[in-house]
């Protein structure tokens, strides 16, 4: 492993990255995992040398947790959780338990690809095995994005000793003129788009890209005939022979006169992207989705609490924010064990989602706690409706390999604007208001009180 050296911070991050693809996504992981687990610090690292990802809390001092990285490479394999460094005689004597930063507790896995994922704290914590679920899962996502990329430079590499072969490459290679117009198709675009390759020779690719496609295809094309493109690289989507859409990717290379040294036109080699851009939806939809329930994560609820709140500054429509907990969650865990707390969570994802009307948002934040953003006129009455019908929706007994199980849902509600137009305040109201109707007895709902007013129960 490469010794890696304090990372500069950037915002509430610091990084200390490698090239290639992967990168940004693996770093929005490492930012991920320190911002669902509510931690000190989260380091990525992968094996030789090829990266690490250190994100850190926009308090922490990114010099004084310059060690995290080799700390992660001495761990363990397998999975390690260690409650309090103090106490554990592996960590008690390092310099970063016994100094600054005051290392307290950690926990680390591994990444299927090679490496580790691991997260500090420093305060003596025990990971519940929810968190240590969701660790392992997002070390699991590190890994899916390592070998998506592994496997996407292997293909490109195969295609470069190809182009040349144009008869039997598997891409398609296309040879145009400077206006366009494709002089010659190799016979793999049979495969490609379903032509045969004289049906589209003497035609341009602009007459069959998508019409969302074509506006930076075209200038693309712009930038060919004014011989001002020596290489570019353009994704775009074709119409198939039966009508369907197509993503791939061109290459495209201008072309030289051998006498006058003048561009005389361009060679593209195209390949098929359909998997590739599946994939890419695939894991940008296990970033931003709850992997039990399928709702929004926390981290896209706040993406789109940010959006509703800058559609209000502009005069948008009022909504509130529900934060919203489950009663009795605990006794199904203990009483029942993890694999019914599980179905009970599904059952309520589903009866939330349920509740919803077109514009409204659910997400799960993690563990028994729910949060929603209602799209509604924003008045207290309607809200309030909104919240007695979600808690009529629990007094149906949830049923688990045949047994009912019994269950409750309180509800904290901040109003926007009355609460705050930024999303920090409606979030702390509404996680007030909740902590109110848990004081009320539970299986309520409370307001927030709104700005300069007074709080007053209501139910």
């Amino acid at each position: 492993m490469d010794q890696v050296a304090a990372p500069r911070a950037s915002g509430s991050r610091a990084e200390a990255a490698s090239g290639g693809g992967a990168a940004p996504a693996l770093a929005r992981l490492c930012r991920l995992a320190r911002s669902l687990l509510k931690t000190t610090a989260a380091v990525l690292v992968l094996e030789d040398g090829e990266g690490c990802w250190i994100d850190l809390d926009p308090a922490a001092d990114p010099v004084l947790w310059s060690f995290a990285p080799t700390l992660v490479v001495r761990t363990t394999p397998g999975t390690v959780s260690v409650a309090d460094t103090w106490q554990d005689a592996a960590f008690a004597e390092l310099a970063a338990v016994t100094g600054a930063p005051g290392l307290r507790s950690m926990a680390s896995v591994s990444v299927g690809a090679g490496g580790r994922l691991a997260v500090f704290d420093i305060r003596p914590r025990q990971l519940a095995v929810s968190d240590i679920d969701q660790l392992v899962d997002l070390a699991n996502l590190a890994g899916e994005v390592l070998s998506l990329e592994q496997r996407a430079r292997l293909a490109e590499e195969r295609g470069a000793d190809f182009r040349l072969l144009a008869e039997t490459s598997t891409d398609t290679i296309v040879r145009g003129d400077l206006d366009g117009i494709r002089l010659y198709i190799s016979p793999s675009v049979r495969t490609l788009l379903g032509y045969e390759p004289e049906e589209l020779v003497g035609r341009r690719a602009a007459e069959i890209v998508h019409p969302e496609d074509r506006v930076g295809f075209a200038e693309l094309m712009r930038s060919v005939r004014a011989g001002h493109l020596t290489v570019g690289v353009v994704e775009v989507r074709q119409r198939h022979r039966d009508g369907s859409w197509v993503w791939m990717e061109a290459s495209l290379r201008l072309t030289y006169d051998r006498v006058t040294g003048e561009a005389n036109g361009y060679v593209a080699s195209v390949r098929g992207i359909d998997r590739r851009k599946q994939e890419e939806a695939r894991l940008e939809h296990l970033a931003s989705h709850d992997a039990l329930t399928g709702l929004p994560n926390r981290a896209l609820f706040d993406q789109h609490l940010a959006q509703v709140v800058a559609r209000l500054r502009d005069g948008g429509p009022r909504f509130a924010v529900l934060y919203m907990d489950i009663d009795r969650f605990k006794q199904i865990n203990d009483g029942f064990g993890h694999r019914a707390g599980d179905a009970v969570l599904r059952e309520v994802a589903g009866r939330l989602r349920a509740a919803l009307a077109p514009g409204d948002v659910v997400a799960r934040l993690g563990g028994d706690e729910f949060a929603m953003v209602l799209m509604e006129d924003g008045a207290a009455a309607d809200t309030a409706a909104v919240a007695g019908r979600l808690i009529a929706a629990f007094a149906e007994p949830f049923a688990f390999e045949g047994m009912p199980v019994t269950l409750g849902l309180s509800i904290g509600i901040a109003l926007a604007p009355d609460c705050g137009e930024d999303p920090e305040p409606l979030v702390a109201g509404a996680d007030r208001a909740l902590y109110a109707a848990k004081l009320a007895g539970r299986n309520t709902f409370r307001l927030a009180a709104g700005i300069g007013t007074p709080a007053a129960p209501t139910s």
